[in-house]
């Protein structure tokens, strides 16, 4: 009886030890990436002090940092992944993520928000507000980041 219990004891260690491994395994890619990001945006724009971060893929990957200047405004800086090009766009000139989910429930009363992210597409700024509707399906609501004119709409997915 006590074999079992040792034996339970070290199967149980093992594991938690492995889901942590598994979990931090499955996370690096996002951090390692969203500290490229900060660092790349704090050397090739204003951020000094970078607080957000989104990941955007569509037919081309974009990294969204937002942060504060060295005059404390808010900026929001767009990179593209393949080639580090940036896009800067103060925060006074963009709609709130809050805005942009509002935006979505009222033109499409989604079941559920899922998240929203800045992103560029055909080199326009935008928010992408990923949704369920009402039978479960995935869609997107994509707005201009800027004025938050609707862009275009995926359901059903």
């Amino acid at each position: 009886m006590k074999n079992f219990f040792i034996g339970l004891a070290v199967f149980l260690i093992m594991l938690i030890a492995g889901t942590i491994v598994l979990y931090r395994r499955s996370v690096a890619p996002y951090n390692n990436s969203k500290n490229q990001a900060f660092e790349y945006a704090m050397t090739h724009s204003e951020i000094i002090t970078p607080e957000e971060f989104y990941w955007y893929n569509d037919s081309e990957t974009f990294f969204a940092v937002v942060g504060k200047t060295e005059e404390e405004t808010e900026l929001v800086v767009l990179i593209n992944q393949d080639n580090g090009e940036t896009t800067s766009i103060p925060v006074e000139e963009t709609i709130t993520k809050q805005q942009a989910i509002q935006r979505t429930r009222e033109a499409r009363q989604p079941a559920k928000i899922l998240e929203a992210r800045i992103g560029m597409d055909n080199n326009t700024p935008i928010w992408e507000v990923s949704y369920r509707n009402e039978n479960g399906r995935l869609g997107y609501y994509i707005l201009n980041l800027e004025d938050g004119e609707w862009l275009k709409t995926i359901d059903n997915i």
